[in-house]
């Protein structure tokens, strides 16, 4: 009985240490960097940190309403006093000598100069509503900086370029063929232009550049390039050079030559401007559809991957997958078993509907949207590179519950118990994520593959990935699908389901077929929680995994 008591607390000693390690790895894998003070927030990463965006949009409208009713006020003021200078027109001298020889016409006239004047500019130069200003300046200091800018421009670059999006249909505001009440603005087309010729994507970029052409047209053009400096001509240079690089690339594909860059901006300099305008606006003139398919021709083939998010693989059908009752994983289920649908056998890949109580996933997201500590994920991680990720790269931010005080974790954990099978004494963290704009997760593998590594390698982590559990705390409008590209296996995201696969056999080994993704996130807030469930857990539970 001693014996058997010394190994239980043995086994409680293991699985409190392995519950640690678990944590201390998903913080690893979270590589925050050690922010400075003077990092901003990356916003664009999680669609609830971009809720904050639209309170500080907000209070600047306010701030800005304020301010319009100051200078409101203070133009109907400048407007008065110009009434009160109003006289009749004087030609000549004589009049001009008449209305000065009268001292009630010469008097004031001099005293105004005097006196009200000096002042009328004192008034003009006075700052209009300065607290209204200086709380703006105060809420500007938090706002997106340019890499969040960038990790945005990427994630919209995401969505088009995976599903295949017009920059015309997305101008006007249609995502996946429905139409929405949102519209972009001719700087909003001509950033992802410029985003793109950085990137060298010039076949991408002359479309944003010609819907900022048109749009530029429009009344607010004048607005942009008053206060934004976003001048029509230099749309036309920037679309110009754009062609002659796009063109340059097509004629070959295969080379990349400094010097292209140095003759297209001989070509659009300012002597050109005039010939390069009217060569552009018969371009402009064309027929829509004809730019659209030489477009086309320029688009690369799309990947496996993207055929899948974009709908394209068969649905598959065998008479082994099946939807039906689990009932053989606990004595529980017995009592109430859960809705399971198989969707391959080897690596075993199972979907289980409606396991998730809506009193949970309130409960859950009420406690992610009271906390400010939710940190990055990227689009993926290689156990072998050690260099970190830009923050640039980032899609997603992760919150890890610890498990043991909140009710709703202990729950989740004893129903991924019933519906694996497996031990999670021990592993009680649940990791909870949110997506941002285009946000996605790069093709990658849970295991890590021991056999390529070092005997001790992962030994500290509680061995390899044997399965990963994912719950989908969310349901998502377009995209965020979980693809298994190798499989040609698509998972749409449904909220209260569980998607659960097996990335180890039943030796051991890593199962390749495993490798999966996540769909750039096209609308909607994709909230998800996973679990990470080793091997080394199940040694007393499976001893032998032959």
């Amino acid at each position: 009985m001693r014996q058997l008591h010394t190994k239980a607390k043995m086994k409680m000693r293991f699985l409190c240490q392995l519950n640690l390690l678990v944590l201390l790895l998903h913080q690893y894998l979270a590589m925050e960097e050690p922010e400075q003070q003077d990092v901003k927030m990356i916003y664009s990463n999680s669609v609830l940190s971009m809720v904050k965006l639209l309170e500080m949009e907000d209070a600047l409208k306010d701030n800005l309403a304020s301010y319009v009713k100051a200078m409101q006020t203070k133009l109907d003021d400048l407007k008065l006093f110009q009434q009160l200078l109003q006289r009749k027109t004087m030609t000549s001298l004589e009049e001009r000598e008449e209305f000065m020889g009268n001292p009630l016409n010469a008097f004031p006239l001099l005293r105004r100069l005097n006196e009200d004047w000096p002042k009328w500019l004192n008034y003009l130069q006075t700052p209009i509503a300065s607290k209204s200003t200086n709380a703006m300046e105060q809420r500007l200091k938090l706002s997106p900086s340019n890499e969040d800018l960038q990790v945005a421009l990427k994630g919209f670059a995401r969505i088009e370029s995976f599903y295949d999006q017009e920059a015309a249909d997305l101008a006007k505001g249609y995502l996946l063929g429905q139409h929405f009440d949102s519209e972009l603005t001719a700087p909003d087309c001509f950033a992802l232009a410029e985003f793109y010729c950085n990137q060298t994507k010039f076949s991408r970029a002359t479309p944003w550049y010609r819907m900022a052409l048109r749009l530029h047209q429009n009344s607010e053009g004048k607005l942009h390039q008053k206060v934004l400096e976003l001048k029509r001509k230099r749309i036309y240079k920037k679309y110009a050079k754009a062609l002659i690089m796009q063109a340059f690339y097509s004629a070959m594909p295969n080379q990349v030559n400094p010097e292209w860059d140095k003759m297209a901006s001989q070509v659009v300099v300012e002597n050109n401007y005039a010939s390069i305008k009217n060569a552009i606006d018969e371009y402009l003139a064309g027929d829509e559809v004809i730019l659209r398919q030489e477009a086309a021709q320029h688009k690369p083939k799309p990947s496996r991957l993207e055929r899948g998010c974009r709908g394209k693989w068969p649905r598959l059908s065998s008479a082994q997958l099946a939807c039906r009752y689990n009932r053989e994983n606990s004595a529980f289920l017995r009592l109430a078993p859960l809705k399971m649908e198989v969707l391959n056998e080897r690596p075993l890949i199972v979907l289980y509907h409606e396991v998730l109580y809506e009193s949970e996933l309130k409960s859950i997201r009420d406690m992610a949207n009271n906390n400010d500590t939710m940190t990055d994920v990227w689009t993926h991680r290689h156990f072998n590179q050690p260099i970190m990720p830009t923050r640039e790269d980032r899609v997603a931010k992760l919150h890890v519950f610890p498990g043991i005080d909140e009710s709703f974790s202990l729950s989740i954990n004893r129903r991924i118990a019933h519906m694996t099978g497996l031990e999670l004494q021990g592993n009680t963290a649940l990791h909870l994520s949110n997506y941002g704009l285009g946000g996605y997760f790069n093709a990658h593998e849970d295991y890590v593959d021991l056999a390529r590594r070092p005997a001790n390698y992962f030994t500290e982590w509680g061995g390899d990935v044997l399965a990963t559990v994912l719950l989908y705390v969310s349901d998502v409008r377009m995209g965020g699908a979980n693809v298994f590209p190798k499989l040609k296996i698509s998972v749409a995201p449904k909220k209260g389901n569980a998607l659960i696969w097996h990335n180890l056999n039943n030796a051991g080994n890593p199962e390749k077929l495993s490798s999966h993704a996540v769909c750039p996130v096209v609308m909607g807030s994709r909230w998800t929680i996973y679990k990470w469930i080793n091997e080394q857990q199940q040694m007393l539970k499976r001893p032998c995994l032959a």
